[in-house]
């Protein structure tokens, strides 16, 4: 748990005082969506980030956003030794690690849906299932990992505009 944390502080930090050193590292020449860093998810992933892309988010809220899910995205496709064990520690991570990044910044709060949609597609990204309102606890492994992280490229490419 204290590596965790130590990931969650890094990772706020990194993007909230040097967002470009992130550019270079998304850029991998694959299909984009013209910007040049986003992945085009799926057509399974751009119908579960719909209610994302339809949310009337700031341009700047947008690339704040963004930048944060394609950090994130990288952090836990990087994550070989498998520090983070669980669906749960995602979620985490998720919540705090935005916390701290979006504090002062007016987006928590301005979009009351936002979180939800966002756990729900971190949820299908690692094949877990929602039980009377609270999403089920799965392992994470190679192989949901990488369903993760294309889930969160997916909500990277629905925040930016």
């Amino acid at each position: 748990m204290k590596n965790i944390g130590l990931i969650l502080v890094s990772v706020a930090l990194i993007l909230a005082f040097r967002p470009d050193l992130f550019s270079s590292v998304f850029y991998n020449g694959n299909n984009t969506d013209g910007n040049g860093h986003d992945p085009v998810p799926t057509k399974a992933l751009q119908e579960v980030v719909s209610t994302i892309r339809k949310i009337s988010l700031r341009h700047d809220d947008g690339q704040r956003l963004n930048r944060f899910y394609l950090a994130m995205a990288d952090v836990i496709e990087r994550d070989a030794s498998g520090i983070i064990k669980s669906s749960a520690e995602v979620r985490l991570i998720n919540e705090r690690s935005g916390r701290l990044c979006f504090d002062g910044t007016g987006i928590l709060g301005r979009y009351p849906h936002l979180p939800q949609e966002i756990d729900a597609v971190i949820g299908y990204g690692v094949g877990s299932e929602q039980v009377d309102g609270k999403w089920k606890q799965v392992e994470i492994t190679s192989e949901n990992r990488k369903g993760l992280v294309a889930a969160l490229q997916a909500v990277a490419w629905a925040c930016n505009r």
